[in-house]
């Protein structure tokens, strides 16, 4: 890359940041996590009830969340955990990676770890709550600081549209609430601070967010909204969130850092997603020469096959458009999306290779189809990531030794 195509670039990033300095604060960032989230909560409760698992469809070029994860399949409740607690019983399973999840009403993750293989059975309850715990030989007593905890479970899937495996075993996941759900009133959704108010009546808060929760439950508009997500929108298109380093975890986490503006810049593009301490993810929008991927231009990443992780990789590509997967139709009816440890074999070198071009390569490596001329970008999911893994992401190859290389800096540490 040459070093005036560089500069221009950290020119455009810095311009973006200090214009949006003078007109946005930590109120409007935190007002968007929390809206974005729980507006998706309050459409969910209304379509699914709670208590109640829906088991979505994979996503593909029509679905209504940006930048989805094509490796797994979704298992999604809201839990009533006001009078009483919920069992969540977790099916036995092959060896493939399953997890649990539980988000609060600021779009914090309160827990993230692999469901047992053999199966398990949690109690889901209630922090500070006066009512009884029941007996049980229980995997795990999890305490939340929520009234109704999101409860997000993943199944992986070996293949894109799955093998019917993944999509059976998830629909014997069980949930049994001690104490019947009670009605609850909704918010309207058209109104921000009327949403915010609502997640500041189910939850017990945080010290550090707590006055731009307050500010923003009486000052947080529509109009706000919208200006604070075409502002995080052009962050996103402009190469600023890299990672999700800094994102998911609680405020009261030893990664956390405080950044509203990385906060909102995530849970925008990845809503729901995971703290990078459990599954780290790593945002490819550019060659190491600092052209955006293109599909006019073939490009080639090679890492290693078995990296260190307790669970497994993905790369998965997304149009730079719609930040969603391709639609079949425009690469000849494909439906290659993603690759992952358990769909690729290593080379005689230990190493795996995928090919972003327009055309079949026919060169043994793994093609990843594109649309010739259009932009696209591709993220790499690192499940379980251990200290083995530093310096060997994808991220760490291609920009290692190249302007760039600050710029897509990964992960300190894993």
């Amino acid at each position: 890359m040459k070093k005036t195509l560089l500069a221009a670039s950290l020119a455009l990033l810095t311009t973006t940041v200090t214009n949006a300095s003078t007109t946005l604060d930590d109120t409007d960032f935190t007002g968007l996590r929390v809206y974005h989230h729980m507006e998706n909560m309050v459409e969910h409760i209304k379509a699914n009830g709670i208590n109640e698992f829906e088991h979505p469809d994979i996503a593909d070029h029509t679905f209504f969340v940006i930048t989805p994860a094509l490796d797994h399949l979704y298992s999604k409740a809201v839990l009533d955990v006001r009078n009483g607690p919920v069992i969540l019983e977790t099916p036995p399973r092959d060896n493939r990676y399953a997890s649990v999840q539980i988000i609060d009403s600021e779009h914090f993750t309160l827990y993230a770890e692999a469901s047992p293989q053999e199966g398990g059975k949690y109690l889901i309850t209630r922090q500070g709550a006066d009512y009884g715990i029941p007996e049980g030989d229980f995997t795990e007593i999890i305490e939340v600081n929520d009234d109704l905890p999101f409860l997000f479970i993943r199944t992986e899937t070996k293949m894109y549209r799955d093998d019917g495996y993944a999509d059976q075993n998830r629909r014997q996941l069980k949930l049994t609430p001690v104490v019947a759900a009670e009605p609850i009133t909704l918010p309207s959704t058209q109104d921000p601070r009327e949403v915010i108010n609502f997640a500041m009546s189910l939850n017990d808060g945080w010290e550090e967010t707590e006055p731009y929760m307050l500010n923003a439950s009486t000052a947080y508009t529509y109009e706000r909204y919208e200006k604070t997500v075409d502002y995080i929108t052009s962050q996103i298109a402009n190469g600023v969130l890299v990672n999700n380093e800094h994102g998911f975890e609680p405020p009261t986490h030893p990664d956390a850092n405080g950044d509203n503006i990385t906060r909102a810049a995530i849970t925008h593009i990845g809503h729901l997603g995971f703290p990078a301490y459990h599954a780290y993810y790593e945002n490819i929008p550019m060659s190491p020469e600092g052209k955006p991927l293109n599909g006019s231009e073939p490009f080639v990443l090679t890492m290693e096959h078995n990296l260190d992780l307790d669970y497994f990789w993905s790369v998965t590509r997304y149009s730079s458009a719609t930040r969603l997967p391709l639609d079949p139709a425009t690469i000849d009816g494909s439906n290659r999306q993603a690759f992952a440890l358990h769909n690729t074999m290593p080379d005689e070198n230990g190493m795996v290779t995928i090919t972003f071009s327009a055309d079949d390569p026919q060169n043994g490596t793994y093609w990843m189809p594109v649309i010739e001329g259009e932009q696209y970008y591709f993220v790499a999911r690192y499940y379980g990531p251990r200290e083995g893994l530093q310096g060997k992401t994808a991220a760490s190859i291609m920009y290692e030794g190249t302007p760039l290389e600050a710029i897509f800096a990964p992960k300190a540490s894993f």
